[in-house]
C-alpha cells in the first residue's frame, strides 16, 4: 500500500502548486461519462485503469500516468490489484500551465486524454515530489513547490503534448465550473443565468441546444465530485452528501447510485463486494 493511505485522506490544495489527493478503492468500479473539470494528471500505484474516449482505449498499470484536458468526458473502469486500487492525481494550476506552454510552441494541447506510459522511474520520483510540494508547504518553499509541479508539465511536453491555459470554455462547463466552486449552494438556473449575465430563457435555451439542462448538470457536477471525496477522503458519507448539497444522506444514496449504478458504499466497502455494474449516464 502507498504509505501516503496510512495517514487520514484528504484533498490538498497549496495556493500557486495546484491541488491533490489519493484515490483509493476495494472494489472493481466502472463510471460511465465522467467529466474532469480542470486539466489533470493521474499516476497509478496500484491496479489498472482503463479510460474509454470514443474510439480510444488507454490501459494504466501501477507506474503509468495519464494527462486529462479540462473538459474532457471519458468512461472509466479501476480495477484492484488483491482488493485495492490506488492512484494519486494532481490538478494543475493555469498559472503554471500558463508559464510552460510558450516553452514549447510546437506541442498540441491536450483535448481529451494522452497516456504517460513507460516513462521510468525518474518519471515516478518526479510525481512524488510534485506530490510532496503541494502536500508539505511548511517543508518546501514556494518557489521550489512551483518548479517541481512545473516539472512534470515538462515530462508531459516530452510527449508532444501540454496543456492549454487559453482554451475556451463552452456553456456547459461555465456552468460546471461555477456550481463545483460551490456544490452545497442552493442553486437555481436564475443564479447561473444572472453570473453569466444573460436572461433565465437564454440560458436555458442555449443549454438545450448544447443537449443539456440545468438540473442534469447540477446533479451531475454534485455526484462527480462526491465520486472524487469517497475516492481521495475518509470523509463520512454523510459529510460528502453536505459537501455536495444534501442534507439527507438517504436521498444522496439514492441519487448516487442512480448516476453511477453503485452505492457509495461500494467504494468503501469490503474487498471482494462487487457492485452493481448496471451504469446510468
Amino acid at each position: 500500500m502507498n504509505s501516503e493511505t496510512s495517514i487520514k485522506r484528504t484533498v490538498i490544495s497549496r495556493e500557486g502548486a495546484g491541488i491533490t489527493a489519493s484515490i483509493l478503492t476495494r472494489n472493481d468500479l466502472f463510471i460511465g461519462k465522467f467529466v474532469t473539470d480542470y486539466p489533470t494528471l493521474i499516476l497509478v500505484r496500484r491496479g489498472k485503469k482503463t479510460l474509454l474516449m470514443g474510439e480510444r482505449r488507454v490501459v494504466l498499470l501501477p507506474g503509468d500516468a495519464v494527462a486529462i484536458g479540462a473538459g474532457a468526458a471519458c468512461d472509466v473502469e479501476n480495477e484492484t490489484d488483491d482488493g485495492q486500487f490506488e492512484a494519486d492525481w494532481i490538478v494543475c494550476p493555469r498559472a503554471l500551465i500558463r508559464k510552460v506552454e510558450p516553452d514549447f510552441p510546437g506541442r498540441r494541447g491536450v483535448q481529451g486524454i494522452v497516456s504517460m506510459q513507460g516513462l521510468g522511474t525518474e518519471f515516478t520520483l518526479a510525481f512524488e515530489r510534485g506530490l510532496r510540494a503541494i502536500r508539505e508547504p511548511k517543508a518546501i518553499p514556494q518557489l521550489v513547490a512551483e518548479h517541481r509541479v512545473c516539472e512534470l508539465l515538462h515530462w508531459l511536453a516530452n510527449t508532444g503534448y501540454v496543456f492549454r491555459s487559453d482554451e475556451r470554455a463552452d456553456l456547459q462547463r461555465k456552468v460546471r465550473l461555477l456550481i463545483g466552486a460551490e456544490p452545497n449552494r442552493k442553486w437555481t438556473s436564475q443564479d447561473i443565468a444572472g453570473s453569466l449575465a444573460m436572461s433565465e430563457a437564454t440560458f436555458r435555451r442555449k443549454l438545450a441546444k448544447e443537449g443539456q439542462t440545468f438540473s442534469e448538470i447540477l446533479v451531475d457536477v454534485r455526484m462527480s465530485l462526491a465520486l472524487s471525496l469517497l475516492q481521495s477522503t475518509d470523509a463520512a458519507i454523510a459529510s460528502v452528501a453536505y459537501q455536495v448539497g444534501y442534507e439527507s444522506a438517504s436521498r444522496f444514496s439514492v441519487r448516487f447510485k442512480q448516476r453511477f449504478g453503485f452505492s457509495p458504499t461500494a467504494i468503501r466497502g469490503a474487498a471482494g463486494q462487487r457492485p452493481d455494474r448496471e451504469v446510468i449516464k
